[in-house]
Protein backbone atom coordinates (compact mmCIF):
# COMPACT_ATOMS: atom_id res chain seq x y z
CA UNK A 1 0.00 0.00 0.00
CA UNK A 2 1.24 3.50 -1.04
CA UNK A 3 0.19 6.94 0.82
CA UNK A 4 0.66 9.85 -0.42
CA UNK A 5 -0.84 13.50 0.13
CA UNK A 6 -1.91 14.32 -3.09
CA UNK A 7 -2.25 12.44 -6.18
CA UNK A 8 1.22 14.17 -7.91
CA UNK A 9 2.94 14.93 -4.93
CA UNK A 10 6.35 12.91 -4.30
CA UNK A 11 5.31 9.39 -1.66
CA UNK A 12 6.34 10.34 1.64
CA UNK A 13 4.88 6.80 3.25
CA UNK A 14 4.21 3.25 1.94
CA UNK A 15 3.16 0.15 3.79
CA UNK A 16 4.44 -3.18 2.90
CA UNK A 17 4.65 -6.75 3.83
CA UNK A 18 6.73 -9.69 3.82
CA UNK A 19 7.58 -12.94 5.51
CA UNK A 20 9.81 -11.36 8.16
CA UNK A 21 10.35 -7.84 9.21
CA UNK A 22 13.88 -7.58 7.12
CA UNK A 23 11.95 -8.41 4.15
CA UNK A 24 9.00 -6.24 4.66
CA UNK A 25 11.51 -3.45 5.34
CA UNK A 26 13.67 -4.39 2.25
CA UNK A 27 10.03 -3.43 0.10
CA UNK A 28 9.89 -0.66 1.44
CA UNK A 29 12.88 0.73 0.76
CA UNK A 30 12.66 -0.53 -2.45
CA UNK A 31 9.00 1.18 -2.93
CA UNK A 32 11.00 4.60 -1.63
CA UNK A 33 13.67 4.32 -3.36
CA UNK A 34 15.00 5.37 -0.41
CA UNK A 35 17.95 3.88 2.29
CA UNK A 36 17.21 2.96 5.78
CA UNK A 37 18.85 5.45 7.07
CA UNK A 38 16.30 8.20 5.18
CA UNK A 39 13.03 6.41 6.83
CA UNK A 40 11.61 6.44 9.94
CA UNK A 41 10.46 2.63 10.58
CA UNK A 42 7.13 1.57 12.18
CA UNK A 43 6.46 -2.39 12.47
CA UNK A 44 2.77 -2.62 12.46
CA UNK A 45 2.72 -6.39 12.78
CA UNK A 46 5.81 -8.83 13.42
CA UNK A 47 3.79 -11.70 11.65
CA UNK A 48 3.71 -15.18 12.69
CA UNK A 49 5.44 -18.05 10.67
CA UNK A 50 2.40 -20.16 11.87
CA UNK A 51 2.57 -24.20 12.03
CA UNK A 52 5.28 -25.69 9.42
CA UNK A 53 5.67 -21.75 8.12
CA UNK A 54 1.80 -22.84 6.68
CA UNK A 55 -0.66 -23.18 8.94
CA UNK A 56 -1.72 -20.01 10.80
CA UNK A 57 0.97 -18.15 9.03
CA UNK A 58 0.21 -14.19 8.50
CA UNK A 59 3.03 -11.90 7.23
CA UNK A 60 5.02 -9.46 8.96
CA UNK A 61 4.14 -5.66 7.95
CA UNK A 62 6.05 -2.01 8.54
CA UNK A 63 5.61 1.13 7.28
CA UNK A 64 7.98 3.87 6.35
CA UNK A 65 8.05 7.49 6.38
CA UNK A 66 10.69 9.81 4.76
CA UNK A 67 12.41 12.01 6.94
CA UNK A 68 11.50 14.64 5.05
CA UNK A 69 12.55 17.46 8.08
CA UNK A 70 16.18 16.35 6.96
CA UNK A 71 15.92 18.33 4.01
CA UNK A 72 16.15 21.54 4.95
CA UNK A 73 20.36 23.08 5.74
CA UNK A 74 20.48 24.00 8.91
CA UNK A 75 20.09 28.11 9.64
CA UNK A 76 22.67 30.61 9.60
CA UNK A 77 22.65 30.70 13.85
CA UNK A 78 22.90 27.11 13.68
CA UNK A 79 26.07 26.98 11.59
CA UNK A 80 27.30 30.56 13.83
CA UNK A 81 26.67 28.37 16.86
CA UNK A 82 28.46 24.71 15.71
CA UNK A 83 31.59 27.00 14.15
CA UNK A 84 31.76 28.56 17.74
CA UNK A 85 31.35 25.24 19.44
CA UNK A 86 34.17 23.31 17.69
CA UNK A 87 36.59 26.29 16.99
CA UNK A 88 36.70 26.64 20.69
CA UNK A 89 37.23 23.22 21.47
CA UNK A 90 40.26 23.39 18.73
CA UNK A 91 41.87 26.55 20.71
CA UNK A 92 41.40 24.10 23.67
CA UNK A 93 43.61 21.72 22.44
CA UNK A 94 46.69 23.93 21.95
CA UNK A 95 47.55 22.97 18.63
CA UNK A 96 47.86 25.00 15.32
CA UNK A 97 44.19 24.33 13.73
CA UNK A 98 40.83 25.62 12.87
CA UNK A 99 38.05 24.83 11.51
CA UNK A 100 36.30 26.68 8.61
CA UNK A 101 32.89 25.96 6.63
CA UNK A 102 33.22 23.61 3.32
CA UNK A 103 29.35 23.44 2.96
CA UNK A 104 26.09 23.03 4.57
CA UNK A 105 23.43 20.35 3.44
CA UNK A 106 20.00 18.06 4.73
CA UNK A 107 21.02 18.26 9.08
CA UNK A 108 24.76 18.57 8.44
CA UNK A 109 26.79 21.63 8.44
CA UNK A 110 30.49 20.51 6.94
CA UNK A 111 33.38 21.58 8.12
CA UNK A 112 37.14 21.43 7.39
CA UNK A 113 40.30 21.33 9.83
CA UNK A 114 43.37 23.43 8.28
CA UNK A 115 46.10 24.68 10.07
CA UNK A 116 49.78 23.50 11.02
CA UNK A 117 48.71 20.64 13.13
CA UNK A 118 45.35 19.71 10.91
CA UNK A 119 46.54 16.40 9.92
CA UNK A 120 46.73 14.92 13.18
CA UNK A 121 43.31 14.42 13.75
CA UNK A 122 43.30 12.57 10.24
CA UNK A 123 41.83 9.14 10.97
CA UNK A 124 39.50 7.68 14.25
CA UNK A 125 40.27 10.59 16.48
CA UNK A 126 38.54 12.47 13.93
CA UNK A 127 35.32 10.28 14.54
CA UNK A 128 35.79 10.66 18.05
CA UNK A 129 36.25 14.91 17.99
CA UNK A 130 33.15 14.65 15.88
CA UNK A 131 31.14 12.50 17.90
CA UNK A 132 31.77 14.62 21.15
CA UNK A 133 30.95 17.80 19.43
CA UNK A 134 27.60 16.32 18.49
CA UNK A 135 26.94 15.58 21.81
CA UNK A 136 27.69 19.09 22.87
CA UNK A 137 25.83 20.88 20.51
CA UNK A 138 23.12 18.89 20.57
CA UNK A 139 23.01 19.39 24.28
CA UNK A 140 23.68 22.93 24.77
CA UNK A 141 22.04 24.71 21.42
CA UNK A 142 20.31 22.51 18.45
CA UNK A 143 19.22 18.68 18.70
CA UNK A 144 18.72 18.85 14.82
CA UNK A 145 22.22 20.10 13.69
CA UNK A 146 25.27 17.85 13.22
CA UNK A 147 28.64 18.80 12.36
CA UNK A 148 30.59 16.51 10.11
CA UNK A 149 34.41 17.40 10.38
CA UNK A 150 36.77 16.77 7.79
CA UNK A 151 40.46 16.82 7.05
CA UNK A 152 42.01 17.32 3.61
CA UNK A 153 40.38 14.63 1.64
CA UNK A 154 39.89 11.99 4.96
CA UNK A 155 36.30 11.26 4.28
CA UNK A 156 36.78 10.60 0.65
CA UNK A 157 39.16 8.50 0.63
CA UNK A 158 37.54 6.97 3.37
CA UNK A 159 34.61 6.82 1.66
CA UNK A 160 36.27 4.95 -1.44
CA UNK A 161 37.54 2.28 1.23
CA UNK A 162 34.32 1.91 2.91
CA UNK A 163 32.43 1.37 -1.00
CA UNK A 164 35.19 -1.39 -1.72
CA UNK A 165 34.71 -2.63 1.28
CA UNK A 166 30.99 -3.10 0.72
CA UNK A 167 31.36 -4.58 -2.65
CA UNK A 168 33.33 -7.68 -0.93
CA UNK A 169 31.26 -8.50 1.92
CA UNK A 170 28.66 -8.55 -0.20
CA UNK A 171 30.29 -10.62 -2.43
CA UNK A 172 31.27 -13.24 0.76
CA UNK A 173 27.11 -13.31 1.39
CA UNK A 174 26.83 -14.16 -1.61
CA UNK A 175 29.00 -17.03 -1.44
CA UNK A 176 27.81 -17.87 1.72
CA UNK A 177 24.46 -17.35 1.96
CA UNK A 178 24.38 -15.68 5.34
CA UNK A 179 24.44 -12.08 6.28
CA UNK A 180 27.08 -10.24 7.55
CA UNK A 181 27.60 -7.56 10.45
CA UNK A 182 30.05 -4.60 9.72
CA UNK A 183 31.97 -2.78 12.42
CA UNK A 184 30.13 0.11 13.89
CA UNK A 185 29.95 2.93 11.63
CA UNK A 186 28.86 6.68 11.65
CA UNK A 187 25.50 7.97 9.82
CA UNK A 188 27.46 9.15 6.68
CA UNK A 189 29.55 5.86 6.83
CA UNK A 190 26.45 3.82 6.79
CA UNK A 191 24.63 5.50 4.33
CA UNK A 192 27.62 4.82 1.94
CA UNK A 193 27.15 1.44 2.23
CA UNK A 194 23.42 1.22 1.75
CA UNK A 195 23.84 3.12 -1.26
CA UNK A 196 26.72 1.33 -2.79
CA UNK A 197 24.42 -2.46 -2.86
CA UNK A 198 21.03 -0.56 -2.67
CA UNK A 199 20.81 -1.56 -6.24
CA UNK A 200 22.26 -5.10 -6.52
CA UNK A 201 19.87 -7.60 -6.61
CA UNK A 202 21.37 -10.34 -4.86
CA UNK A 203 21.58 -8.89 -1.19
CA UNK A 204 20.15 -5.54 0.64
CA UNK A 205 21.31 -3.55 3.48
CA UNK A 206 19.60 -2.39 6.95
CA UNK A 207 21.41 -0.70 10.23
CA UNK A 208 20.44 -2.02 14.23
CA UNK A 209 21.61 -1.19 16.86
CA UNK A 210 21.71 2.48 19.13
CA UNK A 211 24.92 4.76 18.39
CA UNK A 212 27.77 4.88 18.51
CA UNK A 213 27.45 1.20 18.23
CA UNK A 214 24.68 1.25 14.89
CA UNK A 215 26.16 -1.01 12.25
CA UNK A 216 25.29 -2.02 9.45
CA UNK A 217 23.64 -5.55 8.20
CA UNK A 218 24.36 -7.17 4.71
CA UNK A 219 21.73 -9.99 3.96
CA UNK A 220 21.32 -11.81 0.90
CA UNK A 221 17.99 -11.58 -0.36
CA UNK A 222 15.89 -14.91 -0.43
CA UNK A 223 14.50 -15.78 -3.75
Amino acid sequence: MVQSMTENAPVQSVEATGRTVEEAKEKALQMLQATDEQVEWEILDEGSRGIFGVLGFTPARVRATLKTALKQAPSEESERKVMAVVNAALRASGLAVKAIKRDSYDSYVELELVGRDAQRFAGPQLDALQYILNIIINKRYDKTTRVLLDVGDYRKQRAEKLRRMALEVAKQVKERGEEAVLDPLNAIERRVIHQTLMNDPDVYTYSEGEEPERRVVISPRKP
